[in-house]
């Protein structure tokens, strides 16, 4: 397990706890265009946002995360980590970025290079999270090191096109879990696989 790129500081400053800030329409535009530009230049890639799929990917990541929301607080730590796959489940669904340009600053077999915006979006959403993490339970999440496998992009982004739910999967993944295959953006099923295992 590693660390997650520094690029937290590209995401607005807020009055608010970060888990209510990214409630906010206008924070969670902001600071989506606000990463993208920095991992952007980061990767050697200019991206273009379509600011009416990014409003409705939010509005839909918002009535997700609110229909499962847990009663019971002890799921809180839980619940962020699939809150996070929701938004990129959105985001993968009606991807709101196209890539201008190739990234020139990255390896050619690197994630960054083979799905630009995919790799973007996901970055995104575990940037958010791990800010949000850190704030709410002074953890500092790590991600696995299937973060630089190529093969596990190309399932991404193959399962992803034909499933949007994949996403959440891929996203647990990434943060160490193994998620339920079958579905994977219920979070209910998801508690009840954690509990199974040893």
């Amino acid at each position: 397990m590693s660390e997650l790129p520094p690029l937290s500081g590209s995401l607005p400053p807020t009055n608010e706890p970060l888990r209510i800030a990214v409630r906010r329409m206008r924070w969670f535009r902001a600071a989506f265009e606000a990463y993208v530009k920095a991992i952007g230049d980061r990767v050697g890639c200019t991206y273009k946002i379509d600011d009416a799929k990014l409003a409705a990917i939010f509005v839909r990541w918002l009535r997700a995360i609110e229909s499962q929301k847990p009663s019971n607080r002890q799921d809180r730590h839980d619940y962020f980590e699939f809150a996070a796959g929701l938004m990129l489940r959105e985001l993968t669904a009606d991807m709101p970025l196209v890539a201008l340009s190739p990234p020139s600053k990255s390896a050619a077999d690197s994630a960054a290079t083979f799905w630009p915006e995919g790799y973007a979006c996901t970055m995104f959403c575990l940037t958010v999270h791990s800010a949000a993490m850190e704030q709410e339970f002074k953890d500092k999440p790590q991600v696995s090191p299937v973060i630089e496998d190529l093969r596990h992009w190309w399932s991404f982004k193959e399962n992803a096109q034909m499933g949007a739910s994949f996403s959440v999967g891929f996203l647990l993944t990434l943060l160490g879990h193994q998620p339920n295959w079958m579905m994977p953006d219920v979070f209910r099923l998801r508690l009840s696989d954690e509990l199974k295992q040893p």
